[in-house]
Order: C-alpha cells, then sequence, then structure tokens
C-alpha cells in the first residue's frame, strides 16, 4: 500500500511537471494581438502578423522554448493614442487648447520590439513626439484654420510628419484628429477685446471711405452741372441770363437771410431788377 502511494504520489509529480513544461511552452495568440518570439532578448519570428491584404493571420497556439524564448505582445489591428489638453500658440498669437489624436497600425512587430523594446514603449514614443509636432506644425497656422474642419489641412501635415517619425519603429500613422479646440477662459476677454477693436477700426475705415467717396460725387456733380451750364450759356445767353436772375432772386428773397428780417432796398430803375419788367 505504501509503495503504491509512493509510486502515485510520482505519477502525480511527473505529470504536473509535464502540465507546467506545457504551460511554459504553450501560448495562445488571440486574433487581435500579434505575437513576438523573443530568444535572449532578440526577436526571431512573428506570429499572426498583419497583412496588408486583410488576409486572416495565425492565431491559434503557439509553442516557444521555455526560459530561453519569451512573447512580446503587439496590436494587430488599429489602436490610437491620445496627447490630452495640448496649449498652442497659433501663428496669430492666440492660445488655444486642443486635443490630438492619432490613429497608427503597428505594420512591423519585430522592428518595434527591436526598437522600442516593447509595445507600451513605442506608444510612449509616438505620444512624446505627437505632442512636440502639435506644438510645431499647429503654431504656423492661424486660429481660424485650427478650428476648421480637420485644421484647415493642418491635420494632414501633422500626420505626415508623425508618420515619418513612427516608420522607424514599424508603426504607419493611419490618422490624425484635431478636436475640443477652445479658447482659454483667460483669454477669452483679451479676445473679444480685440475683436471689438477691429470692428471699430474697420468701420471708421469705412466711413472715411464713404465719406471721401461723397465729397468726390459733390464734386464731379457740381463740375458736370457747371458744364452744362457754361454749355448752355454759349448755346442761348439771354436765357442763362435768364436763369441767373432767377436763381438770384431765388437767393435774396426767399433764402435763409429773409426768414431773419434782412431788409433789402433798391430804386425801380436798378439793373438788378429788369427781368422783373420783362427787361
Amino acid at each position: 500500500m505504501t509503495q503504491l502511494l509512493h509510486r502515485n504520489r510520482a505519477l502525480l509529480f511527473v505529470f504536473g511537471t509535464i502540465a507546467l513544461l506545457l504551460g511554459l511552452c504553450v501560448t495562445v495568440v488571440p486574433e487581435t494581438s500579434q505575437a513576438v518570439v523573443l530568444r535572449m532578448g532578440e526577436p526571431v519570428r512573428v506570429v499572426n502578423r498583419w497583412q496588408p491584404d486583410g488576409a486572416p493571420g495565425g492565431g491559434g497556439l503557439l509553442a516557444h522554448w521555455p526560459f530561453v524564448e519569451s512573447v512580446a505582445w503587439v496590436d494587430r489591428g488599429l489602436a490610437s493614442v491620445k496627447t490630452g489638453r495640448v496649449a498652442v500658440r497659433s501663428a496669430d498669437q492666440q492660445l488655444l487648447e486642443l486635443d490630438t489624436t492619432a490613429t497608427y497600425r503597428v505594420f512591423d512587430p519585430a522592428r518595434l520590439i527591436d526598437t522600442a523594446g516593447s509595445n507600451e514603449q513605442a506608444i510612449q514614443q509616438i505620444r512624446s513626439a505627437l505632442s512636440a509636432l502639435a506644438q510645431q506644425e499647429l503654431g504656423q497656422a492661424e486660429a481660424g484654420r485650427l478650428l476648421m474642419p480637420g485644421g484647415g489641412g493642418t491635420a494632414a501635415r501633422l500626420r505626415a510628419a508623425l508618420d515619418a517619425k513612427a516608420r522607424p519603429l514599424g508603426v504607419q500613422i493611419i490618422d490624425v484628429r484635431l478636436s475640443g479646440a477652445a479658447l482659454p477662459a483667460s483669454e477669452l476677454q483679451e479676445t473679444y477685446e480685440r475683436m471689438e477693436g477691429e470692428r471699430t477700426r474697420i468701420a471708421a475705415i469705412e466711413a472715411e471711405q464713404a465719406t471721401h467717396e461723397a465729397l468726390r460725387i459733390a464734386d464731379q456733380g457740381r463740375a458736370d452741372a457747371a458744364r452744362i451750364l457754361g454749355a448752355a450759356a454759349g448755346k442761348d445767353p439771354a436765357f442763362y441770363d435768364f436763369y441767373r436772375a432767377m436763381r438770384s432772386y431765388e437767393t435774396v428773397f426767399a433764402g435763409a437771410d429773409r426768414k431773419q428780417g434782412t431788409t433789402i432796398v433798391l430804386g425801380p430803375d436798378a439793373e438788378y431788377l429788369k427781368q422783373f419788367r420783362g427787361q
């Protein structure tokens, strides 16, 4: 009986050891991840690698040597990284707060692990690069463009710049989005005052231009009137003399001075009154 117990314990120990070794030797690779097998810290093969044509990967059981080989995990699908709230000084000296989000895909997981050390460290490098490039690229555009969809083309330039930084890591930047663009509370009042000052300046310029245009039109009208009267005088001097007398009578006898009680004394034979006498 004692020998049987010892034999059973030995079998349990052997089976337990085999199960432990199998657990250390076999890893389940999900379809959503790429597995990089490392031997003494160096990538030796990739399992379930992403394919550009969208072909299914090789997820499932992965056998590897325990203690000698290890497995590093990398996302197989699209992933994103955010910078959080970033304060950017625009080209027209407006301070904006923006959220930037980059969508990326790891196309060479072995290079990523070999260069960055791990998926988490690679993400941190991309986030740092995104934050620095956001300050650089977005700072070259005016605030009005940054508030437009896509930052008025700025997001596309930011994506291209970030993609150039991420390629050596084996990462492709698919898209960069700008969101939550807003002025800090400390800048709002200053912005409102600047907008009001600009509105007042534009209104003053337009009023001055309107005054100049009115004076120009009035001068042109007087010049045209003088030209027309001159032409009329040349054609019919008698009528022109009559017209001038009537205008003069209107000014003298019905003008503003008459309302104030001005008295005019003229003799009956005065030359000035000849039109009254039909002469």
